[in-house]
């Protein structure tokens, strides 16, 4: 017996070690390093960062706009970026061409040009080869990248995202680039079959519970009570204080901020009944027999129809997505917002700002 300890002692004396072991009454001396926030009192510089939604509710597009404002040194949603960075994001899913319509799209629909975003925002597309945590790190090394989007984690997962074991190995990878690189990680995942809006913040994610223990911070996307098209922004921080949830809408090609209740979908209201928005788009139609501006057709909308101010927003939307009415080029903004109307008056706006445009130039 005491030759066995003996030998698990000059066991434990031979294993090398090099971890830092820190006297904490130094630490009470000495001012902490400021950190280097990537979201103000959101998340800094190497941590690690989740993004969880359900199928549909365009988490992939949510990460993209992100990375967007990023690389443009722009907010984000409720979201205040310090300064541009340099962004990678890894798409595994999405073909390559695809993906460039959408970020295209979404560019424009933000504002956000090529001198923007030059030199800070670079894409790897992975669909059909085999990425894995070297590899971005490699590519990350190479951007001098400062954010990271994987999207989606389940691409690199080689086993069963329910089991703990299998995850372990991602998780580890995310912390060796977050070491490596300096770089804070984000994934986008999804969630588990069933209602998120039932669950807590913490239990969301499909798979192994190691990755709700995991994150410095999370972004959950639930769908909305109201309307299918826009989704209840919640976060779960390790380091900084809890943020007020709020609402995004999809609007042609991009999130934008609502004014739309806070109110999650979950089994106990999905079932709420109430008139359909689609049934009032005829009426809607026969109140622009002519073009108007936004501000103007929102009124009109409220006091004719009778709808609430946020069931204004959210018919005028759809409408505008299912190419019902459209709005006019920026150039027409005014101080009632753009012109809007059906598509024919709305062409003809448009070709007279082209003209007069060519005339200014000429």
């Amino acid at each position: 017996m005491i030759e066995a300890a003996k030998g698990l002692r000059d066991q434990a004396e031979d294993v090398s070690f090099d971890h830092e072991i820190i006297n904490a009454a130094d630490w009470l001396d000495q001012e902490p390093p400021q950190s280097d926030q990537i979201f103000q009192d959101f998340f800094d510089a190497g941590d690690k960062v989740a993004i969880i939604g359900s199928s549909k509710l365009r988490k992939s597009f949510f990460g993209m706009q992100m990375c967007l404002h990023l690389a443009a040194g722009k907010h984000f949603l409720d979201f205040k970026c310090s300064r541009s960075r340099k962004v990678l994001i890894v798409q595994l899913e999405i073909k390559k061409d695809h993906f460039h319509r959408r970020i295209k799209r979404m560019a424009d629909a933000i504002f956000i040009n090529s001198k923007d975003i030059d030199g800070n925002l670079f894409i790897m597309n992975g669909r059909g080869e085999d990425i894995q945590i070297p590899t971005i790190k490699v590519a990350a090394r190479k951007t001098k990248a400062e954010f990271i989007l994987i999207d989606p984690l389940y691409k690199l997962v080689d086993g069963d995202e329910n089991s703990a074991h299998d995850m372990k190995p991602i998780l580890r990878g995310f912390d060796e680039i977050a070491e490596a690189t300096g770089a804070a990680v984000a994934y986008i995942h999804h969630d588990p079959k069933g209602r998120p809006g039932d669950r807590d913040i913490r239990d969301r994610g499909a798979g192994s519970g190691v990755l709700g223990r995991d994150y410095d911070a999370c972004i959950t996307l639930t769908r909305h009570r109201d309307d299918e098209q826009a989704a209840v922004v919640e976060t779960l921080l390790r380091n900084y204080k809890p943020r007020k949830p709020f609402v995004a809408e999809w609007n042609v090609d991009h999130f934008q901020h609502s004014n739309l209740p806070v109110v999650t979908q979950n089994s106990g209201n999905a079932a709420a009944s109430a008139k359909p928005l689609d049934d009032y788009i005829d009426d809607a139609i026969k109140l622009i027999s002519e073009p108007v501006y936004t501000l103007e057709f929102d009124s009109l909308l409220h006091e004719r129809l009778g709808l609430a101010n946020n069931k204004v927003r959210i018919l005028r939307s759809k409408m505008i997505r299912k190419g019902i009415i459209q709005q006019a080029n920026r150039e027409s903004k005014r101080g009632g917002g753009q012109f809007i109307g059906l598509p024919a008056d709305i062409e003809a706006i448009n070709q007279d700002i082209k003209q007069k445009k060519l005339k200014l130039e000429s």
